[in-house]
């Protein structure tokens, strides 16, 4: 469900939205109590963590560039769904290929050959019934597909748009209604013989022209839970008439569509009508009274253990605008994360193997992974009604992950994502060594405002260096989010420490090596080499930072001073300069210098630790 500004239609569609809303809410839980016990048990795995969440519907512009990618890459996007939108389609064109349909593919053309190749690799859902113009705001005279049984305008719209799609050599997945059970898009009744008639002819097209395509459906408002009886109908007939689609989808924005529940209940009239497992799509989640960072962390952890292929966020000021279904917002004329993109951007840590955790407590759900190759532990936690007052997490065990340990303590940082745009970085709440001996150690937390989410990264205990983190870990630009980078994945002397949009490579990942006095090497995982200042000088304001070979020597030793937000500046013990990026610039490939330590939260001095 969407929500569209479009002139003329914003009252219809919000009056829409209201209706749908009111339709599916039922009464919410009262705000959960605090006090939840929380566990994670680190000796149970359940499965790779695929970052089932990290999608999103529309939310970039009409040809694709926007957002940049320092919002995009540290998410992992995996799915997304569009369909042009703006144009009006092949209903603007009078039922003909023309110049909106043409805008339309375009428009799909151009975002897909972002997202659906390197360093992307996110399935594209195309939304043919977008194409097609039913959007939402399509004239009350429209003309809809199989009306009279006379599907051959329609087929003509398939051949001329699934064509072109298939014609540019990209992947797609084909959506072919979105929201037939909204009378908004699909008037002509859901499970009737013309809504029928409408997909088996679409489903056998799509077959005809692009075989090795996916196709998902129905993408039902409503779920198995809500409306049984529709899906029995629709199963009944698509296997019967042998077009039951390679993806089941379905849309999780009822207030509040548990991501686990619904998926068995998907599971289960899939065997029910014998057609068995099939791969699941929320194509459209969290409802719009409900974006906030809690809530979205409380979507994230109950799909991490649904089951669901993957799932898209719903957009509810849609479409073209490149606000990421809302997890940015515009502050001072340049797009800045919220609380709800952090939410997602810790989620995006919790890479390597699920294990088991103790699930939703109350309204309170934990997700967990473990990742030996980043050796880190990551969990994420949400409320679906807000939550007060205090938590605890249990991590049991510990003894089973023994390269999570270092001389028998593990490290614990907890980051309070609070429910705020924009929001420069999540708050450090948490942040020291623990004793493993016991097996389990229990991490408190305390929800300082109704809507927090909360992420908890386990890695090895510190070794020096003002309770550093030991273990190789991206270092992000607290005024930015842009990484310490090695220029150019070099491994030779000299080349240049810039930051670059973070993407996980080695030349991203460093470590401290510790020294004496608190001092240390940061040392690059690609390389083996030092960051250090070229030539040992002590001028600021000149971007001569490098790597060196490994060694003790001043330059390129670092004291890592942590700031009150949880970040680190890093002091040369040779100049007492701090590493800096030059000019407080945001440009990709601008290479580092030093300057005056400023001893402030936030600024281009600043580096998180992930």
């Amino acid at each position: 469900m969407r929500t569209r500004a479009r002139p003329g239609r914003l009252l219809l569609a919000v009056g829409i939205v209201l209706a749908f809303v009111l339709q599916l809410s039922a009464t919410a839980e009262s705000r959960a109590a605090s006090g939840e016990a929380l566990s994670v048990n680190l000796a149970s795995t359940r499965g790779p963590s695929t970052g089932v969440g990290e999608g999103f519907l529309y939310g970039f512009t009409q040809d694709g560039s926007q957002p940049a990618d320092q919002f995009i890459k540290p998410l992992g996007i995996n799915a997304f769904r569009g369909g042009g939108w703006f144009s009006g389609g092949w209903i603007k064109d009078n039922y003909q290929y023309g110049s909106a349909t043409r805008a339309d593919l375009d428009s799909i053309v151009a975002q897909a050959k972002r997202l659906t190749q390197p360093p992307y690799h996110a399935q594209y859902q195309v939304l043919v019934s977008d194409i097609y113009g039913a959007n939402g705001g399509q004239p009350s005279n429209t003309r809809y597909p199989c009306d009279n049984g006379d599907c051959s305008n329609w087929i003509g719209f398939i051949d001329s748009t699934v064509g072109a799609l298939q014609a540019s050599g990209l992947s797609f997945s084909y959506d072919i209604w979105n929201e037939p059970d909204i009378s908004v898009f699909w008037t002509r009744g859901v499970n009737s013989a013309q809504y029928f008639q409408m997909w088996d002819t679409a489903y056998r097209e799509i077959r005809r022209i692009a075989p090795g395509a996916q196709i998902v459906g129905p993408s039902f408002a409503f779920t198995p839970e809500r409306n049984p009886g529709q899906w029995r109908a629709w199963l009944a007939h698509v296997k019967a008439a042998g077009t039951v689609p390679d993806m089941i989808a379905n849309h999780n924005e009822g207030d509040v569509d548990d991501p686990v529940t619904v998926s068995q209940s998907l599971n289960s009239a899939l065997t029910a009508a014998g057609i068995g497992p099939l791969p699941l799509s929320s194509n459209e989640y969290q409802p719009a009274d409900r974006q906030t960072a809690g809530v979205t962390a409380w979507y994230l952890a109950r799909f991490a253990q649904s089951g669901y292929t993957n799932a898209m966020r719903g957009n509810w000021v849609c479409c073209v605008t490149p606000n990421l279904t809302g997890v940015l917002t515009q502050s001072g004329g340049t797009w800045q994360p919220t609380g709800n993109w952090w939410a997602l951007r810790d989620y995006a840590d919790m890479t390597g193997t699920l294990v088991a955790t103790s699930g939703q407590v109350g309204s309170t759900a934990i997700s967990a992974s473990e990742d030996p190759a980043n050796k880190r532990a990551v969990a994420i936690i949400g409320d679906a009604n807000g939550n007060s007052g205090t938590s605890t997490v249990t991590f049991n065990g510990l003894s089973s992950v023994p390269w999570l340990t270092n001389a028998g303590s593990v490290h614990v940082t907890v980051h309070r994502i609070p429910d705020q745009a924009p929001l420069a970085a999540p708050q450090t709440v948490y942040d020291q060594n623990l004793s493993a001996s016991g097996g389990s150690i229990t991490v408190p937390l305390t929800f300082q405002a109704a809507h927090d989410a909360f992420a908890v990264y386990l890695t090895p205990a510190s070794s020096g260096g003002e309770g550093f983190p030991a273990g190789y870990h991206q270092l992000v630009v607290a005024q930015d989010n842009l990484c310490l980078d090695v220029y150019g994945n070099s491994s030779s002397s000299g080349a240049a420490i810039d930051q670059w949009t973070c993407n996980g490579q080695s030349n991203q990942q460093f470590q401290f090596v510790p020294a004496s006095g608190g001092y240390g090497e940061l040392r690059a995982q690609n390389s083996g080499q030092d960051v250090a200042v070229a030539g040992s000088s002590t001028t600021a304001g000149t971007p001569d930072i490098v790597q060196q070979p490994p060694g003790t020597a001043a330059n390129g030793l670092w004291l890592p001073v942590r700031q009150s937000d949880g970040s680190y500046a890093f002091q040369n013990r040779n100049s007492g300069l701090c590493l800096d990026v030059y000019g407080g610039g945001s440009n990709q490939g601008q290479q580092l210098d030093q300057w005056q330590c400023k001893n402030a939260p936030g600024t281009n001095q600043d580096f998180f630790v992930r």
